[in-house]
């Protein structure tokens, strides 16, 4: 190697580096990134919550039903049959709508509140 070569290398290296710059719009950019993954993880967070509501219930409510099946198939039909004759008597109707009622109105309701309102309750609170 000659020295113009080691001269060449030595003001090469000698000569200041410029910064990279960020670009302008660095911080919105990371923000969105930032926020982008928290609604995914949120989002798997929500589909792990119901995946476990779902395998409770049929854990839950599975083994029930095969080992009193018969037994709840029989008290449905007596019950439906309850109903059907107390339905021929006067203002049995009336009951049934108003509390169909009742129960559509206060599920909208309740329904209206929370979106408005918000829930209260978060994933954190237990």
């Amino acid at each position: 190697m000659n020295t113009n070569d080691k001269h060449q290398a030595l003001r090469q290296a000698l000569t200041p580096i410029e910064p990279k710059r960020l670009p302008s719009n660095f911080a919105y950019t990371t923000l969105q990134r930032i926020c982008h993954e928290q609604k995914e993880r949120e989002r798997q967070q929500r589909i792990v919550d119901i995946a476990v509501i779902i395998a409770v219930s049929l854990f839950g409510v599975g083994p029930l039903v095969y080992a009193f099946g018969t037994m709840l198939w029989q008290s449905l039909v007596a019950m439906l049959t309850s109903i059907e004759l107390c339905f021929r008597q006067p203002g049995a109707l009336s009951l049934v709508l108003s509390t169909l009622f009742c129960l559509v109105f206060f599920t909208l309701l309740n329904h209206w509140l929370s979106r408005h309102y918000g829930s209260g309750i978060t994933h954190n609170s237990f």
